[in-house]
């Protein structure tokens, strides 16, 4: 088999990667992104968002596949995306010293730009990439997005999409360690984490598969197997996004 013909192939077990159809239900869909800041937490933390450490988005994504350099019967796909989110305050990467720096701060920004190696065979592979933990830096306006590194660091590990791949369930998994400099003492500190990825899929109230960007109809599936619908602000320019939630061991 060619080169050209193990990428096309490739490309259409990739496809499993999204499922859609068959997460249907019958509630309806009517605007519930508003409500009181009690509402909103109570939302956040049925969805899993509440209970993790970091949870992250992913902004964009550049996506290869090639022959699998010690097999070349396997298509591996190979992702680098930039991720931005927020970690809460008390966890590692927002330590409450950042308090005293920064008054009234209720979450951490980190950005981070990763790189996934994935067999679309199996959904298995590796992860690595780099992070830093933001804050505003001086002379910006306060609704800026923040851009002044205060801890930076690397993490690896290894990624789970047999879910997505094999059984065409939206989630996937990540283990691994974040390594970073104590923002104290200078000291090298390095973290075991696991992670949940959750894929957006869309429906409509047939339960037909939606593609298109801008329909309100994304959802996320929750652990219990219900929809979980997708925030205005978990949307990059209209794009539902990979959400990650992470929590440190």
């Amino acid at each position: 088999m060619t080169k050209r013909a193990l990428i096309v192939l490739g490309l259409t077990l990739s496809c499993l990667v999204f499922p859609v159809a068959s997460y249907a239900d019958d509630r309806g869909f009517g605007d519930r992104e508003d409500g009181d800041r009690r509402d909103r937490d109570r939302r956040e933390q049925s969805d899993g968002r509440g209970s993790a450490d970091v949870t992250l988005y992913e902004i964009s994504e550049r996506v290869t596949f090639d022959p699998d350099p010690h097999n070349p019967a396997v298509i591996v796909r190979t992702a680098t995306s930039p991720l931005l989110g927020f970690a809460a305050v008390g966890t590692p990467l927002c330590p409450s010293d950042l308090l005293i720096s920064v008054p009234r701060l209720r979450s951490c920004t980190v950005s981070a730009n990763g790189t996934s190696s994935v067999s679309v065979v199996t959904g298995l592979g590796l992860v690595s990439g780099t992070f830093d933990v933001l804050i505003n830096a001086p002379g910006n306006d306060p609704v800026h997005v923040p851009d002044l590194p205060v801890i930076s660091g690397t993490f690896e590990g290894s990624v789970d999409l047999s879910a997505a791949v094999v059984r065409r369930v939206p989630h996937g998994s990540v283990e691994g360690t974040f390594t970073f400099p104590d923002p104290t003492t200078g000291q090298l500190v390095t973290l075991h984490f696991m992670g949940k990825f959750r894929l957006p899929f869309g429906i409509d109230l047939l339960g037909r598969a939606v593609r298109h960007r801008d329909s309100p109809a994304h959802f996320y599936l929750a652990d219990d197997g219900s929809h979980i619908r997708i925030r205005s602000d978990e949307r990059s320019v209209g794009f539902p996004t990979v959400r990650l939630e992470v929590r440190f061991q």
